[in-house]
């Protein structure tokens, strides 16, 4: 039997809860889109992170809620995919009071027999007689593996969750080269980092109606990564929104886009954004596989 160990993690949450940055932060490097509002991750985002005492797979998920269309119901089951497959679950709360939606979580965890560590995140945002309560409500609810303040976005105590991840998994070879971080392709993390800026400078006037398409992805001759992506929205009003007075909004789109894409593929890139209008494509089985969401 393999001395290292090697298994799945399944992040889940509330939407909005830091699952995301998490996976970020435990990776080392930005492979999902980070939101302020909820629904950023639409699919399970898979990270690696290889370390001498074995490697843990992660899967970030898209958060649960109830789903109001096709796209919502597509969403959930990928969440339940991704627990099926998982070693040990990571549950995100925040503190604070006791959520509804965190308590019908709660309800859907009980009919899991995997393991399950509870993290409190956003430890840095919050003083500690809004913590306590917390750990002191869940613990009295259910039998976690562990329960743990974090700070997603700061690191705090992501090492002592590691140590105890790596503690929960079955023994086993790693699946993955040490050197690789993921196995999501080039296309769809800078898809997510593209869609990411939209719900960043668009604010809440754009609702979670957007999705965005890699039109072209090629290597020039000069070196250059050359990237076309297209936006799609429900509604014309939504189209001038994300453009914005004078294509003002597009463009810090795209500069701050740019910017992340060039850090993560580690060269200069060209890219070129436009926005196109598929009425109802949340709702619309056709649309909604014409666009990726099987």
């Amino acid at each position: 039997m393999s001395s290292k160990k090697c298994g799945y993690v399944s992040i889940v949450g509330r939407p909005n809860v830091g699952k995301s940055t998490l996976l970020n932060q435990l990776i080392g490097a930005k492979i999902a889109g980070v939101s302020p509002k909820p629904q950023t991750t639409r699919g399970a985002v898979q990270g690696i992170l290889t370390r001498p005492e074995g490697q843990v797979i992660f899967l970030d998920t898209p958060g649960l809620h109830k789903p109001k269309d096709k796209l919502g119901h597509w969403m959930l089951k990928e969440v339940e995919k991704a627990m099926e497959g998982a070693d040990l679950l990571y549950w995100l709360v925040l503190p604070g009071e006791i959520d509804t939606g965190d308590l019908a979580i709660l309800q859907t965890l009980r009919r899991t027999e995997l393991p399950i560590i509870l993290l409190i995140n956003q430890v840095d945002r919050f003083p500690k007689p809004e913590v306590l309560p917390v750990l002191d409500f869940y613990s009295k609810e259910y039998a976690f593996a562990d329960m743990i303040p974090i700070s997603a976005k700061l690191g705090t105590q992501t090492d002592v969750l590691l140590k105890k991840t790596l503690e929960l998994l079955p023994a086993g070879d790693p699946l993955f080269p040490e050197d690789q971080i993921s196995d999501q392709t080039e296309r769809s993390i800078v898809s997510e980092l593209i869609r990411e800026k939209i719900y960043h400078f668009t604010s809440e006037e754009i609702p979670y109606g957007t999705t965005v398409t890699i039109e072209k992805f090629e290597e020039r001759p000069d070196g250059i990564a050359e990237i076309h992506a297209s936006f799609s929205v429900e509604r014309e009003s939504q189209k001038g929104i994300v453009i914005g007075k004078g294509g003002l909004k597009m463009k810090e789109i795209g500069q701050a886009a740019r910017e992340d894409i060039e850090a993560f593929l580690g060269k200069k890139v060209f890219l070129k954004l436009w926005v196109k209008v598929v009425p109802d494509w949340k709702s619309d089985p056709g649309a909604l596989r014409k666009l990726g969401y099987e």
